[in-house]
């Protein structure tokens, strides 16, 4: 229950905050990045063939390879807001822990490139587990028939990782190596399903989901790792 309620009053706190207009320029990379990558869709006829009736044997593969590449844009757009705009994402998450906890960070622009690094390992390391987790869970699902929980088996898989991503950011600003943020993200699995959750309901609305999606999740993770970890001072935050 405690990890719900951390989650409820992060999400209240953040969205209090960014209605005030703080923090909303952090949202700009992510929307040109993703404005690019429309734009990217809109020159290949990928939204002008998608919901057409597929009439011969031409419009289909014309069809499928667009439904490729889509895919595969998609993924390149995901890594970019992911582990390109790290270092965004890192004065972001410094600026809203130095309101929330009154720590102070200094620009450090070797810190930046080094964390840029860190969350492409993080994401390579993620993308590797999560393809193990998917491994081990088909496996079990194909002996024994559960093929009825394979989409709720991908959401938690999903959820958990990508939260991971994330959390990610928090836990290297106060100095925890990435196994010990593995730890950390293990001992708190419903923490990583509630945030990961939050990441993709809003990653899948369609058009804003995509840049919006990243720095929710990092506004609302680092409440939620600081009330975990028991480092937010002020009774507000109680």
């Amino acid at each position: 229950m405690k990890t719900l309620l951390y989650h409820t009053k992060a999400i209240q706190f953040t969205i209090e905050q960014l209605s005030k207009g703080k923090y909303i320029l952090f949202f700009t990379p992510g929307i040109v990045i993703t404005l690019i990558f429309w734009w990217i869709r809109e020159s290949l006829g990928i939204n002008d063939v998608q919901g057409t009736d597929i009439h011969d044997t031409w419009e289909s593969i014309k069809y499928n390879l667009l439904q490729v590449t889509d895919s595969i844009l998609l993924q390149i757009n995901i890594f970019f807001i992911l582990t390109i705009l790290a270092p965004v994402n890192t004065i972001l998450g410094e600026r809203w822990d130095e309101f929330l906890t009154g720590n102070k960070y200094h620009f450090d622009l070797i810190r930046l490139i080094e964390d840029m690094i860190r969350m492409i390992f993080v994401v390579a390391l993620a993308i590797f587990l999560e393809i193990i987790f998917y491994g081990i869970y088909y496996l079990i699902s194909w002996i024994f028939g559960l093929d009825f929980l394979d989409d709720f088996a991908d959401w938690l898989i999903a959820s958990f990782f990508f939260a991971f991503s994330f959390y990610d950011y928090a836990l290297e600003r106060y100095k925890i190596g990435v196994i010990d943020s593995l730890k950390f993200a293990f001992k708190n699995p419903l923490a990583m399903i509630i945030s990961g959750s939050i990441f993709l309901i809003i990653y899948k609305i369609p058009m804003i989901g995509i840049p919006l999606s990243p720095i929710f999740t990092l506004m609302i993770t680092t409440v939620v790792y600081l009330y975990i970890t028991k480092r937010l001072p002020n009774k507000r935050f109680k």
